[in-house]
């Protein structure tokens, strides 16, 4: 008899032993502390009027066409526009922009308009100066 309880109870004790909640805790505590991190990083400027034309994250640029394209190529299919820009927004002429962004600060009636994810950071009448502004500050 005594052979038999002294196993049963040492597998009580194993037992009650593995039904510890703690690995519960220290797993919901990592998955609050990963949360914060990913609003930080989708944070915009509040500021700007119309968040609609920022750009997703602070990894890309967005921009926004007003008119007809110069070149008859795609604009979506530049590669050195579509490296650094992910959002492309085209509006038919400056009418229709004053129309629909009435407080965006447009200059000499611009044809490309490129914004970060806080405001617009430029203004060019023609796609090459767009490129070069592109290529002389990459985003990544």
């Amino acid at each position: 008899m005594k052979k038999l309880v002294l196993p049963i109870i040492a597998g009580i004790l194993l037992l009650s032993a593995c039904q510890n909640s703690e690995p519960k805790k220290v797993h919901e505590s990592k998955t609050t502390a990963e949360k914060p991190q990913q609003t930080v990083e989708s944070k915009k400027d509040s500021n700007f009027p119309y968040q609609n034309l920022l750009a997703e994250n602070n990894k890309s640029y967005s921009v926004l066409v007003i008119g007809e394209n110069e070149d008859q190529s795609p604009i979506e299919e530049d590669q050195t526009i579509i490296k650094d820009v992910t959002n492309i927004l085209s509006l038919p002429n400056i009418a229709t922009v004053e129309k629909v962004y009435p407080k965006l600060p447009i200059e000499n009636k611009s044809a490309y308009l490129l914004f970060d994810n806080n405001g617009m950071v430029h203004q060019s009448t023609s796609l090459k100066e767009l490129k070069r502004y592109l290529v002389k500050n990459p985003i990544n």
